[in-house]
């Protein structure tokens, strides 16, 4: 017996299945963008790096890489904030400054940055770079020159 509107309780079931379908397929489509979006499309807001290598340059002598068993591993984080951290050896250059950014290319520049374990002693100008697409990045501390590999992190990854 056709109902008052004109459907059959057949034809209201195919709506029903047709519209749990429709949902069924949003929710995975949505899945699936998430899943396979890239985190750089999204910008980090503090960058981790280290070193592989250990570079020291100066103007009289060029540039020297060390050997791998004499490299100083360097930690490194910097933030969209202007805040940043080079440690080496047995402290940390932290400071904050305005960052600069270019065509995917963050730099973070200070003068005269105090060495955590020696405030008044090993004061350093500091420069920082990192390329955001490739998570490649550039230390300057001192004579140290390095090259460096960089990890994205959002406020809520650390």
């Amino acid at each position: 017996m056709p109902k008052p509107n004109g459907y059959s309780s057949r034809s209201s079931g195919a709506i029903f299945a047709a519209l749990i379908k429709w949902s069924v397929a949003m929710w995975m489509l949505a899945f699936a963008t998430i899943i396979s979006s890239s985190k750089s499309e999204v910008p980090a807001d503090t960058w981790l790096c280290k070193n592989d290598i250990e570079v020291w340059c100066t103007l009289n002598d060029g540039c020297d890489a060390k050997n791998a068993d004499e490299t100083t591993p360097m930690s490194i984080a910097a933030s969209r904030d202007g805040e940043f951290s080079v440690c080496a050896y047995t402290g940390c250059w932290e400071g904050d400054t305005r960052i600069t950014q270019n065509a995917g290319r963050i730099m973070w520049a200070a003068d005269d940055v105090p060495f955590s374990t020696q405030p008044d002693g090993f004061r350093t100008n500091i420069t920082l770079m990192i390329i955001e697409h490739e998570g490649v990045g550039f230390v300057r501390a001192g004579s140290i020159a390095s090259p460096l590999v960089c990890l994205p992190r959002a406020i809520d990854q650390e």
